[in-house]
């Protein structure tokens, strides 16, 4: 039906040049990288490529777990362990929410809020995946604490400090009306589709799992 009529083609179709992926911190536990955006953190189900795929190249087939996942379109810090027991002890502290986070995001509007916190749970759109909603019969909680710290040319940089580690948990608190009501610049599920979306994990602290000793690692934002 579609036949003769140009549509954009779907973001999730375009790859990703393979280049080295740049390392922010190693050591015999644990390694932390500069997540590109456009990247899958892991392999999908209909795409291969990701920061996975391409640091089992570029590390020479070393075992990595990933920590966490950052998103497709999102950049920065990201952390992989390199054997179980960092694995576990690792993700215990996302878990016990010790670890500390700041995003940098640009909006596509002009926030007139100095500073505040968002809570609100979120859950699956099963009606329209992977889009998330807010949804406080069933949603889990999700709190997000948030700085302004620019306006120009009526966009609206911020910082934000997540205390939970939901999915979609910014995009959706900076989109939808009961959070920020103004969507991240470039985002494509709740906002509008550009050259990437404008959110980039800067700074990242937590415990050596063997040491206990803190790590602070910090990505400025390319933005």
């Amino acid at each position: 039906m579609l036949k003769g009529i140009p549509v954009q083609e779907s973001p999730l179709n375009v790859s990703v040049k393979e280049e080295e992926i740049e390392v922010l911190y190693e050591d015999g536990d644990l390694l932390a990288v500069n997540k590109p955006s456009g990247l899958l953190s892991v392999p999908g189900k209909n795409i291969k490529q990701s920061v996975l795929s391409v640091l089992k190249k570029q590390c020479k087939s070393e075992a990595l777990f990933p920590v966490h996942r950052l998103d497709r379109q999102t950049s920065g810090v990201l952390l992989l362990a390199k054997n179980k027991k960092a694995l576990s002890n690792l993700q215990m502290q996302f878990e016990k929410r010790s670890t500390k986070k700041r995003y940098i995001a640009i909006l596509d509007g002009v926030l007139t809020k100095e500073s505040g916190s968002i809570s609100l749970p979120l859950a699956t759109d099963y009606n329209d995946r992977p889009r998330q909603l807010i949804c406080f019969e069933k949603g889990k909680e999700a709190i997000t604490d948030f700085k302004l710290l620019s306006v120009k040319n009526s966009l609206s940089r911020v910082a934000f400090f997540p205390k939970t580690g939901r999915s979609h948990q910014l995009r959706v608190h900076a989109a939808f009306h009961q959070g920020l009501n103004m969507a991240i610049l470039g985002d494509d599920l709740y906002g509008t589709q550009k050259e990437r979306m404008f959110l980039h994990a800067e700074h990242l602290v937590f415990l050596q799992p063997n040491s206990l000793k803190e790590i602070k690692l910090e990505c400025l934002a390319p933005f």
